[in-house]
């Protein structure tokens, strides 16, 4: 009776400092938000050098197994860590010099060539409509009314983008400061990695001490799903980006499309954007292309649909396979919900985080109802 009454103590004493919790937040709603930001702020490098911890364990993973792995010499033993994150820094390190030296100019030049050509499109377009409008009054009064030449166009669909985008696609906030976190980052992240069996028995512990067994057993449950989830996201859709890259500027040079070396790259970017990227990346092209040859536009949206077919059924279900685990409606409303609320990082990683929940659910779900069936009987 005694324990009883001691349990039941506790969970009003939980119960009450929960709901005074809530009310404070409730009431002092804004001043909560203030702390919170400035909280953001200061752990800002150290949530970024878990994120580079994470990605960078992926490459210390394939490399230590690869460096001299049976080897019993002590040197050997001792110095694989730190050769292998070492190996995984230099890696990140030449896939971005690539990506300045060769994509970014690139990108930068389609970006150029776009801005220049687009105002003259899209006049030559209201021309088109209003010149095939007779037939339809309204039709014809809407696009009388755009008040708007080219050059206005293209400047409210970049603000639309970077409100979207919650502004990402500018540089935000000053290139020193920027430097000195991502600096606090990797050196975070370098410690995290040369430690991560001992954080890890660390963690155990704290988790036996203050958890019960199933929720521990839950939470590692969780943590496991998330990992194989984003890992086997990360490397999958990086995978098929460059794929598909390289199959789209080989297919446009044979093909002799304009700016095969410009549009082939921002293809390959935007299909880091799962389901929307390709097709992005292939608007864009057709709004490059257009300013040059309309049949080679429409020509060049027919290549981009073969090879999305060809990509979709052959190429994807080998390299990404199941990694993602989530039917199209729920990736779709990810990438939509995630560049909203958390710009680009939300567009990366919303589909990898609401994989995981889906995931769990589902396994949950099913278990429930393997439960109530057995019950019934």
């Amino acid at each position: 009776m005694i324990n009883d009454e001691g349990k039941k103590h506790k969970s009003i004493i939980k119960a009450i400092i929960f709901i005074g919790l809530v009310l404070l937040i409730v009431l002092r709603f804004n001043d909560v938000i203030d702390i919170l930001g400035k909280l953001y702020i200061v752990i800002a490098p150290l949530l970024l050098g878990a994120v580079i911890a994470f990605v960078l364990n992926i490459l210390v993973t394939v490399y230590e197994k690869v460096y001299f792995p049976g080897s019993r010499k002590k040197t050997i033993i001792k110095s694989r860590r730190g050769v292998c994150i070492l190996l995984s820094i230099l890696t990140i390190i030449l896939v971005l010099i690539f990506f300045l030296n060769i994509v970014i100019p690139q990108i930068a030049q389609f970006v150029t060539l776009l801005i220049k050509g687009f105002p003259a499109v899209y006049e030559k377009s209201l021309e088109w409509a209003l010149e095939h409008s007779d037939d339809i009054p309204v039709l014809q009064q809407k696009v009388k009314d755009l008040n708007m030449n080219g050059e206005d166009v293209l400047k409210k669909s970049l603000e639309v983008l970077g409100n979207w985008t919650l502004g990402t696609v500018s540089f935000v906030g000053s290139a020193f400061g920027a430097v000195i976190n991502l600096i606090l980052a990797l050196t975070f992240s370098i410690y995290i990695l040369a430690g991560k069996e001992d954080l890890k028995s660390k963690f155990d512990k704290l988790f036996k001490a203050y958890m019960k067994e199933g929720r521990r057993k839950r939470l590692y449950e969780i943590l496991n799903t998330a990992n194989e989830t984003f890992s086997n996201y990360i490397i999958g859709q990086c995978k098929e980006a460059v794929i598909l890259g390289i199959l789209c500027t080989i297919g446009m040079v044979v093909l002799r499309f304009p700016y095969a070396k410009i549009v082939g790259p921002v293809i390959g970017m935007t299909a880091l954007i799962p389901m929307l990227g390709a097709y992005i990346g292939a608007a864009l092209g057709f709004l490059l292309i257009i300013t040059i040859d309309m049949m080679q536009a429409v020509l060049f949206l027919v290549f981009i649909v073969v090879l999305q077919q060809l990509e979709g059924n052959l190429i994807y279900p080998k390299v990404v396979g199941e990694s993602i685990g989530l039917p199209g409606i729920w990736v779709f409303a990810a990438v939509i919900v995630g560049g909203g609320l958390m710009g680009i990082p939300g567009i990366l990683f919303g589909v990898p985080l609401i994989a995981t929940i889906y995931k769990l659910l589902d396994k949950s779900v099913n278990e429930r109802l393997s439960y109530m069936k057995k019950n019934k009987k």
